[in-house]
C-alpha cells in the first residue's frame, strides 16, 4: 500500500458528515496506508457564532478519543490526529496555545480579518457580495498579505493547504500572477513546510485543484515538497480524484507525493506508486 489522503474532516467539523470511524475505515478500503483526520480548530466564539465553521472546543476530547478509538481498531493503516489551523489576525497566542495535542498541522486562511476584529469568509457563498464591494484584486491582495503572516507566525504549520482558496467561488486572478506565486512559494520554501494538491476544488465553482496548475509549478521549482489532501467532508470524498492529482503533479515537475507521518517524518512516494494504488 502506498496510497495517503492528509486532508478530511467529519461530522464534528459541524459542516460535514461521517464520523472518524467512518473517514478511517474508508481510507482503509481504498487500500491506503495513511490517513490524516484535520478538524478545524475552534474558533473564537465572536468569530464563529453559529459554532458552523470549526470544531466546538467542548468536542476537542471527542475527536482526540475517536481518532485513538479508529487506530486501535486499524491497526494496518497509520492514523494521524491532525488539525486544519484558520488563520486570523492576531491569532498567533491563541493557536499556540491550543495545538499541543496534534500531530499534522494545516494552514489556511478563510477569511479576511483586520486589527479591528472584522471577518468576512470570503468562500462562503452567502458572503459572496463581498467580493463585488472589494473587487477581486483587493481581495487577492488581502488573502496574500494574511497568507505571509501565517508563515511567518511561530506556529509550525506543516502543509499550507489549498493555497489559492479564493478561487473557490469562481474569482480567479484577473492580473499577472507571477510576483503573487513567487511570493507564495518562496514564503513557503522558507518556512520549510510542505503544499497540498486539495482535490475539492474540482467539486466547487471553481471547477478546478488547488493550487493552480502554474501556483504548484512554482511551490515545485521553489522546491517545495507536495502532499496530498481530498478536503473530503464526507467518508465517500477520501481520495477522491488523487489520479488527476497525480497528474497535476507530474505535469509540475514532481516526481514524488510527500506523505507525512505520526512522528513528524517525511516520506516521499513516486507518483507511479500512486497512479497504480
Amino acid at each position: 500500500m502506498s496510497g495517503f489522503d492528509c486532508h478530511t474532516h467529519t461530522y464534528l467539523s459541524n459542516h460535514g458528515t461521517g464520523t472518524v470511524e467512518e473517514v478511517v475505515a474508508a481510507a482503509e478500503r481504498l487500500g491506503m496506508q495513511a490517513v490524516a483526520l484535520t478538524e478545524h480548530l475552534p474558533l473564537p466564539a465572536e468569530v464563529d457564532r453559529d459554532s458552523c465553521f470549526a470544531m466546538r472546543e467542548d468536542d476537542v476530547s471527542t475527536y482526540l478519543h475517536d481518532v485513538a478509538e479508529a487506530r486501535d481498531a486499524h491497526p494496518g493503516i497509520e492514523v494521524i490526529c491532525g488539525v486544519e489551523i484558520d488563520w486570523r489576525w492576531g491569532a498567533e497566542d491563541y493557536i499556540l496555545k491550543r495545538i499541543a495535542p496534534f500531530e499534522l498541522r494545516l494552514g489556511s486562511v478563510h477569511m479576511l480579518t483586520d486589527e479591528a476584529g472584522n471577518s468576512w469568509e470570503f468562500d462562503h457563498p452567502d458572503y459572496v457580495g463581498g467580493w463585488y464591494e472589494r473587487g477581486v484584486e483587493k481581495v487577492w491582495e488581502r488573502y496574500l498579505e494574511l497568507w505571509l503572516q501565517a508563515l511567518r507566525s511561530a506556529v509550525p504549520f506543516d502543509v499550507m493547504a489549498h493555497a489559492d482558496l479564493p478561487k473557490k467561488l469562481g474569482f480567479k486572478p484577473q492580473f499577472d500572477t507571477r510576483e503573487l506565486y513567487g511570493t507564495m512559494a518562496a514564503a513557503v520554501a522558507s518556512k520549510g513546510c510542505m503544499v497540498e494538491v486539495n482535490t475539492s476544488g474540482l467539486r466547487k465553482p471553481v471547477g478546478e485543484m488547488y493550487p493552480a496548475p502554474a501556483l504548484l509549478k512554482a511551490f515545485c521549482d521553489a522546491g517545495v515538497p507536495c502532499t496530498l489532501g481530498s478536503d473530503a467532508h464526507v467518508p465517500s470524498d477520501v481520495g477522491r480524484d488523487f489520479d488527476i492529482a497525480c497528474a497535476l503533479l507530474r505535469s509540475a515537475g514532481y516526481t514524488h507525493a510527500t506523505r507525512p507521518t505520526r512522528d513528524g517524518d517525511r516520506v516521499p512516494v513516486p507518483l507511479e506508486e500512486l497512479a497504480s494504488a
